[in-house]
Parts: structure tokens; C-alpha cells; sequence
């Protein structure tokens, strides 16, 4: 009984050497696996045979057997690569995929990533990486964890907001013939341009409109006197699209100023800048269609206001609109919009009374209708520029208010009424809910009461007339309509304008709007200003252009992916823009040894293992990732052979068992002869 046992037992570890020999050999074989886990062997003993000694009862065993076969999860090496989605993990954890079109889950070492024709990040066998989608400008993770698919292949433009030009201004520069701020009339594209020789120094910066399309705008200075400079900034007039209007004087004129320098310092001491941003000039009515008319929605409204005097009104939910300050009496430089025997009149209550009445003495020569962009969905009728008045004529321009201004809450409109007998004001509640404005080529009003009638009681009038000195009218676009902005109670004041809504530089009307700040390196804090570091500077040397930049770039095609440590995912694109695209989820196990291999370097969960716990890259324990690299196995091939020399040996001594036993019962069945 007892050969018959050391045969089992021999024969055991014959068998049992031989399967930890294959555990060695899976390893040898996966030496150049990605994020291959080499596995370990270990024995136990099974059996006992209980046999009786003169000591008493003792134990023999009957053999051995595999005891557990376990893996190492220590990290592997890494090799560089050139390509941003191979991605290693330092320390704990796995990455997460998911076979496409199910919801079965696996979880790898190996890192190779690439995109796939759908834009799935997906590994070399085809499962999709798992993670967060992000907020493109923060990179804030959002919603559950789920496939990573690229969808931004294109960055969107973005429209320049602001221009730096950094410039010296040479202080022995003289001044030009040119007034650059008396250039109204600037249009290249009707033969009114800058004068070479009107100006000391120019300089050009490249911006952008909402559609991604790139525009020159030109800054020029000239001298006005020994520390005073003026500038105007101008682009493309055919690329002047912040109105509804065509063939205006002042197309192409963005803003103008003037910058004052120390005497002393040579640095700046004070900026203005007019009211000229979204001007248009001496514009022609197109409005001419009775069949379609001039038609625009109107929720809400301000009030007219003329130079020269204004009042200010606050609207609070409990008291309703009040006046904050009413003029006593008109000032003498009131101005108008339009000239020359033009006749403009707000009749809101019909009266055929002039409650207010502005009358000019002087007889206006030239003037421009300005617009302004100021609010990302209004269109603004802004202060008058360049009225010229001829002092030896008589009045030929009158403006009779029969109520001075119309003005309108999120919900409902209200009359604002003046007694010029008595001197007060009164308000009528709720008067008007809807307006729309129509129009011709001789007058457009505004229906405030929504009653379809031409011209009837509530109605803001326009009349246009021409005299010699040409047109000065609106043109609205007559083949559609737009909403008002809704303004709500707490941001209502009176700003002075009608609103309606344009774009700065192009694309479709109502769509989008930009307003262009200009920043020659100082900034007001309230008090002086202050220059920065690097600021505009009138010394005695050749006016130069030291810096400059704007914001805003055009579109841009995908070029490149980035993967940062933390897993944040981002695309760099063809006009310099990086975007966050989304981050990748890493997890661990409590048991990562009780983890069923899949095969394809692919692990699954099992009881044995726990539930994954995911979390991000560097958080609860899990380790970082490096882009450009790729885990390699963690087979160390000398430990394997000396691993293989050791079950050589076992294995051979397990069969010298095998054999002595065949002797040994050699020996009994030779007893018998």
C-alpha cells in the first residue's frame, strides 16, 4: 500500500510541477504584453494517511497539489511612445471599457487607445474607454460615466472683443491738416478716406467677427497739439455690417478719441473716447414695399432722449415708474436728428397740442443719423454726430414731443405725460402692451397701441423730407421681423434709445452682436489713470508699434489631443484654441486577485473581487496617468528562468520517485522466482 501511495504522491507533483511550469511559461510568453500581470504558483499539501508507530498515531502524506495561482499587480515599466492616447497608469487602478452596444463592463491595464471611425476612444480590441463628459471651458466633469466619443472635431469661432495696441507716439511729431475727429464722412469705399498725410502714424490688428472671419482694423493718430493725440479706428466699410443700413458716410468709422501724455513722463495722463462705436451715416430709407411694410415686434422700449437735456427714471416693482429728475427748462444746444425742413413729431395721445416743443434758430447743413451696438440683442438710435449749424438762417427744424417718452416694463407700457401750462408730470399705467413700427420712404411710426391704423392717436411719427442737402433717413429690413429684448424691472432705466436688434460685423440679422474695447495700456480706476507695465508712451523717438493683440480667432480643425494627469482629456485645434473634451474614470477593487481574466488584457469583476470603486485619476488612492507611455509587463525574466530551473528540478525529482517506486515493485514481483 505504501509503494502504491508514493507512486500518487510522485505522479501529484509530476502534474501539479507541470502546471506551475505553465503559469511560468504564460509569463515568458506575455514578457512584451501591455499591462500584462504576471501570475505566481504556490503549493499545498493534501492528503494524510493515518498510521499506527510505536510512538503512537502518526501522519503520511499522500501528494500535493496547485494552491492558488495568483497575480502581481505591481506597475511595469514604461515605454515612451508618440502618440497622445497611449496611456499608462501609475500606481492602483484600471481603466474602464465597455463593449459597444452592450452593458458589459471590463476593466484593463493596458492602455493603447486610439479613436475609432465613430470617434469612440476605444482599445486595441475595440471596447470603448469609459468617463465624464466635461464643460468645454472649465473642464467640470457632468452627468454619469459613460462612453468617450469625440464630437468636437471643429472649434467655433469667436468674435474679437478687445484690441491692445501698445504704441510710442514721437513727441516731436507735428500736427497734421487733417482733424481726424471732425471725419464723420469716412468712407473708403465711396473715395472719403484717411489721407496719407493726415495722420503721423498707423497701425493694423487683425480681428474677428462671429462667424470667424478675419477683418483689418486700422488705428491712425495724429498730433493735435504738444501732449494731445486724436486716433479714430476703422475697418473695410463693405465690412461694416452693425446696421440694417447700405452706403452710409460713416461706414468703417469704429470709434475716436483722444489721448492725453504727461509732459513730463511722457506716459498717459487721460483717454476719451466718443460716442462713436455702431454708427451709421446719412443712410436711405428702403422701406418703399406698402405690401410688406416696415414690421417689427416691439416688447419693450426706451426713451428718445436730445442732447442737450435728459431725465432719469427707476422703475421698482412696488411704486411703478417715478421721475427722478425733471428739467426745468430746455438748454439752447439741443440738437435733432434730422435737418433742413424736416419735421419730427411723437404724438402719443393725439392731440394736435404741443405739450413740449424744442425750436432751433440755426438751420442745420449736414447731418448723420447714429446707431449704436450696445446690448447683445439691442440696436440702438444713439446721439447725433457732426450737426452743423449755420447761425445767419432761420429756424427751419423744429421737434414737437406730445409726450416725452414711451418706456416699458417686461409686461405692459406706460404713457409719460407733461403739462407745459402747469409744469407737471403724469404717469398712465398699463397704457400700451404691444408696438410695432411700419414704414416708407417719406415717414415710418411706431403703432404703440397695436391698433393697425397709419398715423392714428398713439402713434410715434417720423417725417422724412428731402432738400438740397440730401437724404437722412432708416433703412429697415423689410421681408421680416424681430423681438425686442425683454427687460425686466430691475434692469429698466432710461438709457435714451429705441432698441433693435443688429450684428457688429456680419452673419444674419438678430443672430449674434460684439462690441470692440480698445485698450492702449492703461485702465481708469475711478480716481486717475493708471498705466500698466507696458503702456502707450509719447517719447522723442519714432512713433512705433510696441504690442499688440486682439482677441477673438477664427474656426479651427482638430489637430492634436492632450491628456493631462488628472485624466482631463482636451483637443487643441488649428486656430490655437484648446478645448476640455471630457476625463477618463479609473477604478479599483477591495480583492484586485479575485478579478477574472478575460483574455485581450481584459479583466472582469467577480464576488471574489468586490464592486468597483471609480473615482478620478490621483483621487481615493487611485493612481495618475502619463500620456505618451504605455505600461509594459511587469515579467522579470530572470526571476522566470530561475523560477523554471527550480520546478525543473522539482519535476525531476517527482519522476526519480516515479522510478524508484518501479524498482522497488520490480524487486517484490522478483521475490516470486
Amino acid at each position: 500500500m505504501s509503494l502504491n501511495s508514493s507512486l500518487y504522491a510522485g505522479t501529484s507533483g509530476l502534474g501539479n510541477t507541470g502546471n506551475a511550469l505553465q503559469v511560468t511559461s504564460n509569463n515568458i510568453s506575455n514578457m512584451n504584453t501591455i499591462g500584462f500581470k504576471k501570475g505566481t504558483a504556490s503549493f499545498a499539501d493534501t492528503l494524510y494517511q493515518t498510521i499506527g508507530t510505536n510512538a503512537g498515531v502518526s501522519q503520511v502524506g499522500l501528494g500535493m497539489n496547485v494552491d492558488k495561482v495568483a497575480q502581481v499587480f505591481t506597475d511595469g515599466a514604461l515605454q515612451t511612445t508618440s502618440n497622445a492616447t497611449d496611456l499608462a497608469i501609475g500606481g492602483d487602478g484600471f481603466f474602464i471599457v465597455s463593449d459597444a452596444g452592450s452593458d458589459k463592463t471590463y476593466y484593463t491595464r493596458a492602455g493603447n487607445f486610439s479613436f475609432n471611425q465613430s470617434g469612440a476612444l476605444v482599445t486595441s480590441g475595440g471596447h470603448i474607454l469609459q468617463g465624464w463628459y466635461v464643460e468645454g471651458d472649465t473642464g467640470e466633469e457632468y452627468g454619469a460615466i459613460t462612453d468617450l466619443i469625440l464630437t468636437e472635431f471643429t472649434s467655433p469661432p469667436d468674435a474679437t472683443e478687445e484690441i491692445t495696441v501698445i504704441t510710442n507716439l514721437d513727441s516731436d511729431a507735428k500736427s497734421k491738416s487733417m482733424v481726424l475727429s471732425n471725419l464723420f464722412k469716412y468712407d473708403e469705399k465711396n473715395g472719403t478716406t484717411v489721407n496719407s498725410r493726415g495722420y503721423e502714424y498707423q497701425t493694423v490688428v487683425t480681428a474677428y467677427d462671429s462667424l470667424g472671419s478675419s477683418h483689418e482694423v486700422t488705428i491712425y493718430y495724429d498730433k493735435k497739439s504738444g501732449t494731445d493725440w486724436e486716433y479714430i479706428v476703422t475697418c473695410d466699410p463693405d465690412e461694416d455690417k452693425r446696421s440694417l443700413v447700405t452706403n452710409t458716410d460713416a461706414a468703417g468709422l469704429l470709434a475716436r478719441g483722444t489721448i492725453s501724455f504727461s509732459e513730463s513722463s511722457g506716459k498717459i495722463v487721460s483717454i476719451t473716447m466718443e460716442e462713436l462705436t455702431g454708427l451709421i451715416g446719412n443712410a436711405e430709407i428702403v422701406g418703399n414695399n406698402t405690401l410688406k411694410g416696415v414690421h417689427f415686434e416691439i416688447e419693450n422700449s426706451d426713451a428718445i432722449q436730445q442732447d442737450g437735456y435728459g431725465f432719469s427714471m427707476s422703475y421698482a416693482d412696488a411704486t411703478g415708474w417715478t421721475l427722478d429728475t425733471v428739467p426745468v427748462a430746455y438748454l439752447a444746444d439741443a440738437t435733432v436728428i434730422y435737418s433742413d425742413a424736416k419735421t419730427i413729431y411723437i404724438d402719443l395721445d393725439g392731440d394736435s397740442e404741443t405739450d413740449l416743443k424744442i425750436s432751433l434758430d440755426e438751420n442745420a447743413i449736414d447731418d448723420t443719423l447714429s446707431f449704436d451696438i450696445n446690448d447683445p440683442s439691442a440696436f440702438h438710435i444713439q446721439d447725433i454726430q457732426n450737426v452743423v449749424y449755420d447761425v445767419n438762417t432761420s429756424n427751419n427744424t423744429t421737434l414737437s414731443i406730445n409726450d416725452a417718452s414711451v418706456m416699458t416694463t417686461s409686461e405692459k407700457g406706460i404713457k409719460i405725460n407733461y403739462d407745459s401750462v402747469l409744469g407737471t408730470w403724469s404717469i398712465t399705467s398699463n397704457a400700451y402692451l404691444d408696438a410695432k413700427i411700419y414704414g416708407d420712404a417719406t415717414r415710418c411710426y411706431i403703432d404703440l397701441d397695436d391698433s393697425g391704423g397709419e398715423g392714428d392717436t398713439e402713434d410715434i411719427v417720423f417725417t422724412f423730407k428731402k432738400d438740397l442737402m440730401g437724404d437722412s433717413s432708416i433703412q429697415f429690413d423689410i421681408e421680416g421681423s424681430t423681438a425686442w429684448r425683454t427687460v425686466t424691472s430691475d434692469e429698466a432705466e432710461d438709457t435714451g434709445y429705441y432698441q433693435f436688434t443688429a450684428d457688429f460685423f456680419g452673419g444674419e440679422f438678430g443672430v449674434t452682436e460684439t462690441d470692440i474695447s480698445f485698450n492702449i495700456g492703461s485702465k481708469f480706476n475711478g480716481n486717475n489713470w493708471v498705466n500698466n507695465s507696458l503702456s502707450s508712451t509719447q517719447y522723442a523717438k519714432a512713433s512705433s508699434t510696441i504690442y499688440q493683440d486682439a482677441d477673438g480667432y477664427a474656426s479651427g480643425d482638430l489637430t492634436g489631443i492632450g491628456v493631462l494627469s488628472d485624466g482631463l482629456v482636451s483637443g487643441t485645434y488649428s486656430n490655437g484654441q484648446e478645448i476640455a473634451l471630457f476625463k477618463i474614470a479609473l477604478a479599483d477593487f477591495n480583492n484586485p486577485n479575485g478579478l477574472k481574466n478575460e483574455g485581450g488584457n481584459l479583466y472582469s469583476a467577480t464576488t471574489d473581487s468586490g464592486a468597483a470603486i471609480t473615482n478620478k485619476p490621483g483621487q481615493n488612492g487611485l493612481g495618475t496617468l502619463s500620456s505618451y507611455a504605455l505600461e509594459m509587463s511587469n515579467v522579470d525574466i530572470s526571476e522566470e528562468f530561475v523560477s523554471m530551473i527550480e520546478l525543473q528540478t522539482a519535476y525531476e525529482a517527482n519522476a526519480k520517485i516515479i522510478t524508484t517506486v518501479d524498482e522497488m515493485m520490480s524487486t517484490v514481483i522478483g521475490m516470486k522466482r
